[in-house]
């Protein structure tokens, strides 16, 4: 005979508090959707929800454009940066010494095998000795600085995204036989602001040619060069400011030691971005702190901390409308409590507890919160769902470099706005729900014989 297995039934404890927290639930829906005695109340309860709807909207869709942004910026920044740089802390770090002012290291063999074998965890690793300095150019009365950097032309490929951005030209680092002419890859913002185009030939001159003219009172010597090519990375951090050339002519024209190996700083590409803060971890514990280790991240430090900081702000001032809202159910609750005391007196009359009179008017303090939040948070997905796949918001390709506004929504950020707006909505019905409890059957009975 098979035995009967009794079923499993919450404690009376836990049962009641359900049935307490059912029924505040019920009383506090009606009191939302039912039509207030003072018709401005019920208008502040709809303001309320609305102003909800529109700060959680807002607020997803800023933070969705400002991720857009930033992975656009990522984008361009790894597709051109190496990933990892290595440069020299102090001369003392150098392995030969010479009279230049310029701080160097030796890039040879042993240099490169530590940085390879270090790196060997996180799988393949490219390598490129660099040099890179401070020139002037000079294009007839046109003159102005810019960044030369020297790499050489077969290994450009392995550390950085160069070559793809050629947009017109040839790519060639490399002098061409019996010339004395220095191949320049140009910036496209650089060369529109010197009125270059390729072909042009230019005068270079360094600073240590500025200062032998100063010192010496002699006239300074310039070196010739010519434009081989122009790029555009949609940086213009680099557009308007660098110039790639050989690694050999950059030595010669910094006045670098005349050694091989001498360089700057050595660029590392690893096979995955994402390992490159581990990547500068290793290769920081194996050279010592001789030598500065930095990411493709540590480069655009600046670039990324007013991201941040113009991210937090437009967050502060968005939030406001949140805040206003939040106050207008602060407003329209203490108004309910006001006008239902009758009611509430004859819930405690009837043995009602204070607790789940509390408890009402913070579950009406939540829906209203939940409501709010809830058509925001669809609101604001489905606007930035909308632009990231039919792209609403298009932009000029003349004058931009992308065809739409990039959005991309972040579910973490969805998630901090939503808990921030239920947050401060339950924050708001604390000091009326408070109210409501204290108030006593006997007193809000008689008031309302009185009335």
């Amino acid at each position: 005979m098979n035995s009967i297995q009794p079923q499993a039934t919450p404690p009376p404890q836990t049962a009641s508090k359900l049935a307490s927290l059912r029924l505040s639930l019920f009383i506090a829906r009606r009191y939302v959707r039912s039509k207030h005695s003072l018709n401005f109340i019920t208008v502040i309860t709809g303001i309320s929800i609305g102003g909800i709807m529109l700060g959680v909207a807002a607020l997803i869709i800023v933070m969705s454009l400002f991720n857009g942004f930033q992975s656009l910026i990522d984008r361009f920044l790894i597709g051109f940066d190496p990933h990892l740089r290595i440069s020299v802390v102090n001369s003392a770090a150098n392995s030969a010494s010479s009279n230049t002012s310029v701080q160097w290291l030796r890039a040879d063999d042993s240099l490169q095998k530590l940085i390879t074998t270090a790196l060997q965890p996180l799988g393949a690793s490219y390598i490129a000795p660099v040099a890179s300095g401070k020139m002037v150019c000079v294009n007839g009365r046109s003159m102005q600085p810019f960044q030369l950097i020297g790499i050489e032309q077969s290994k450009v490929d392995i550390v950085s995204g160069l070559r793809k951005t050629l947009v017109t030209g040839e790519f060639r680092l490399e002098s061409e036989e019996n010339s004395n002419l220095v191949p320049l890859v140009m910036g496209a913002a650089l060369s529109d602001n010197l009125r270059l185009v390729v072909g042009d030939t230019v005068q270079l001159l360094s600073p240590n040619a500025i200062e032998a003219a100063i010192t010496q009172a002699v006239p300074p010597k310039m070196v010739r060069g010519v434009i081989v090519g122009v790029f555009q990375s949609n940086t213009k951090e680099y557009d308007a400011t660098q110039a790639y050339t050989s690694l050999a002519a950059a030595r010669r024209l910094l006045k670098l030691p005349t050694d091989d190996f001498a360089a700057q700083y050595v660029d590392v590409r690893l096979e995955n971005v994402q390992l490159s803060t581990n990547g500068k971890n290793l290769l920081q514990a194996a050279l010592g702190t001789g030598f500065r280790v930095e990411t493709w991240f540590d480069l655009h430090r600046e670039l990324y901390n007013i991201m941040r900081f113009e991210r937090l702000a437009a967050f502060c001032v968005l939030l406001i409308i949140v805040l206003v809202a939040v106050f207008n159910i602060f407003a329209s609750l203490s108004m309910t409590v006001a006008e239902k005391r009758a009611e509430i007196g004859m819930l405690k009359a009837l043995g009602a507890r204070s607790s789940l009179i509390v408890t009402i008017f913070f579950s009406h303090s939540f829906l209203v919160g939940v409501t709010g939040t809830v058509l925001g948070a669809v609101l604001g997905v489905g606007v930035c769902w909308g632009q990231m796949n039919f792209g609403w918001i298009a932009l000029d390709t003349t004058r931009y470099v992308i065809p739409i506004l990039p959005l991309l929504v972040e579910w973490s950020d969805v998630a901090v706005v939503c808990v921030i707006a239920l947050t401060l909505s339950l924050l708001s019905g604390f000091a009326p729900a408070r109210e409501a409890g204290k108030i006593r059957s006997a007193l809000a009975l008689l008031r309302k014989e009185r009335v």
